[in-house]
């Protein structure tokens, strides 16, 4: 044991002049922490990958290892041009932090892809299966070292015991520490985990669920302030760790599409100073008794937009600031109130973003293609519905966030799963997001009619692609498709009716002048007739379309597909690539799904303005 800590002291002296020095600094996105010191450690970190690691759980000798290059944090490893395969292993990250003595530190990962496992002072002191896009916490005890070196182990192998979430899907899962790692410092015996704020009203009602951790007895003291104003001082009772209150917010502005009014909240906790600062809008989400329509602050609304996959070509899922802001002004140019966020837990920073700007979201736990085996499977479901969790209480404050969802296109027509996996998730959403409910619960059914499970959602939701995987030619496909599919869920249920997923595939280079398979134009005419029957059909409450920007393919698209012929072009992924030849007789031709409305560097296609004519064009309460 003396030698294996001497050789770990060794390497952390031969690192130290590599790693990033690490000062407390302003979190990238809310909540904010005014009383207490937050590290963020986006930047330079030692790195090293190898693709022979047997058993990553189990690996615990960090001593050993030798770190031969640096990368940057948040970023993804394995970002390859599309149609051709990134690695897939073992990667391991170093760095070292400046703590004050005696702390504890709470390590804050946004997104950690696949299997994630954390070493401090050469210790494994926790791991995390739930998903790799979701954020999670893991907590380092108190320690009378200040300098802390921290080794973050990630495995992105498809694995069912370290990554039961990761099921498969049609698109590319990317991985590394992809979204920011904050460290925060806690020096005192009791702190705040979280507080959630939960509108009960349209008049600025509002109840606040107060989370707090280490020693604290039955009742706190806590002051609160709300949008800057006077402090309050409150003794709240204590159970099992929660505090409850409620407030009347001075002033209350409503949070809606049209005017995305945010308010804030601090709360200290007055025995220690720690304080938590929260953005929150006032709005209830519901549906109309007498259509069955989705409302929001009481009025009937028109939801339209896209899905949107969390990738860029130089990126991967590791997205800078200026690209998440990129992506959000098209969606505003292109009319969009109203995007899904396939297929996993969204960037916190995206929906800072989607609240300012009134965008509303469908935000989803990982795991396209679960199957019936999956749900039965205890192991499976432990860490779905850890993901649930903490998918949930993430985006808790988020106003834009009105639907969490669940299992895309998963095995809906078997009663077992209905039962052990629907309405195990849908029960566990409802239980997190209080009364009124926050957030409505459904998911993208490509059953539709023939679904089991429908009794569980509260919003109904069908994926289907009528003019491209069926009915290819006819354009008078999505008009009747999506007709009968309204008027069915209308007439069996008293529920809202969404479109999840519709659309064709139109290649950027092929801008034909006839309609043929894989052209923008034959594109064009298939989504614009999708979105045109959705905003005038009163029995649809709202469409995503499939989808916003072209995106990689999974692994195995990409092996068969392979990449296209590039035209001569920069070695870098993020100039503008151009297909001078693409081979279509694979499903992904060049390793890409090209069912967006931009291209893969977000370029427009042609069907961009005719969609952005019908969206503007919508009435919001229509």
């Amino acid at each position: 044991e003396d030698e294996r800590r001497m050789r770990t002291l060794v390497l952390v002296a031969v690192l130290v002049a590599s790693c990033q020095a690490w000062s407390p600094g302003d979190t990238p996105y809310w909540p904010k922490y005014p009383g207490r010191n937050v590290y963020v450690l986006d930047g330079k970190w030692d790195f090293t990958y190898t693709e022979n690691i047997a058993d990553a759980v189990n690996f615990d000798d960090v001593s050993s290892l030798h770190f031969d290059s640096t990368t940057m944090v948040p970023s993804c490893f394995d970002v390859e041009q599309p149609g051709v395969l990134g690695r897939r292993g073992t990667a391991f990250y170093h760095t070292t932090i400046d703590t004050a003595a005696n702390s504890l530190l709470l390590f804050q990962f946004s997104a950690c892809a696949f299997y994630c496992k954390l070493f401090v002072d050469g210790k494994p002191v926790g791991d995390h299966r739930a998903g790799g896009y979701v954020p999670f916490w893991l907590t380092v005890p108190a320690s009378a070292q200040t300098k802390r070196d921290i080794v973050v182990l990630v495995d992105n192998r498809f694995n069912s015991t370290t990554a039961p979430t990761a099921t498969g899907g049609d698109f590319y899962f990317y991985s590394g520490l992809t979204r920011s790692v904050l460290v925060h410092e806690i020096t005192s015996d009791a702190y705040l985990q979280r507080v959630e704020v939960f509108p009960t009203s349209l008049n600025g009602s509002v109840d606040v669920r107060v989370v707090l951790g280490g020693t604290v007895g039955d009742s706190v003291q806590l002051d609160v302030a709300v949008d800057g104003g006077q402090q309050h001082s409150v003794s709240v009772s204590v159970q099992g760790n929660v505090a409850m209150l409620q407030l009347d917010v001075p002033d209350p502005r409503l949070w809606s599409m049209a005017s995305p009014h945010l308010h804030q909240l601090q709360v200290k906790l007055k025995s220690s100073g720690d304080a938590v600062l929260v953005r929150f809008g006032l709005r209830l989400v519901g549906q109309d008794p007498v259509t069955n329509r989705l409302t929001l602050n009481g009025a009937v609304v028109k939801l339209h937009g896209f899905n949107r996959h969390t990738m860029y070509p130089d990126t991967g899922s590791a997205l800078t600031l200026q690209q998440v802001q990129q992506d959000v002004a098209l969606l505003k140019e292109v009319g969009a109130n109203y995007v899904r966020g396939a297929h996993y837990p969204q960037d916190q920073r995206f929906l800072d973003l989607c609240d300012e700007n009134g965008i509303v979201v469908w935000e989803e736990a990982e795991g396209p293609s679960v199957s019936s085996s999956d749900i039965k499977s205890a192991y499976f479901m432990q860490y779905q519905l850890q993901q649930v969790e903490e998918m949930v209480v993430a985006s808790i404050n988020h106003p834009s966030v009105i639907v969490h969802g669940f299992f895309n296109e998963g095995p809906s027509t078997d009663l077992e799963s209905c039962s052990k996996g629907y309405k195990v998730c849908a029960d566990l959403v409802r239980s997190l997001v209080h009364s009124p409910p926050a957030r409505l619960v459904t998911w993208a059914d490509n059953k539709e009619d023939k679904s089991l499970c429908l009794e569980h959602a509260d919003v109904i939701s069908f994926n289907n692609y009528p003019g491209w995987y069926n009915d290819f030619g006819n354009l008078d496909a999505p008009a009747k498709h999506w007709g009968e599919m309204s008027a069915w869920v209308r007439s069996h249920f008293n529920k809202p009716f969404t479109i999840s997923e519709t659309g064709a595939a139109g290649i950027y280079e092929w801008t034909n002048t006839t309609a043929i398979k894989w052209s923008q134009l034959y594109q064009g005419e298939v989504v614009t007739r999708d979105a045109q029957f959705a905003v005038s059909n009163s029995n649809i409450s709202g469409i995503t379309i499939w989808q916003f920007n072209d995106i990689k393919a999974n692994d195995e698209s990409s092996k068969s597909a392979g990449p296209c012929d590039y035209l001569p072009h920069p070695a870098n992924l993020s100039a503008h690539w151009i297909c001078a030849y693409i081979d279509v007789s694979n499903g992904r031709p060049g390793g890409e799904n090209h069912k967006g409305v931009v291209d893969f560097w977000r370029f427009k296609k042609q069907e961009f303005d005719a969609i952005a004519a019908i969206y503007n064009n919508t009435a919001l309460h229509h």
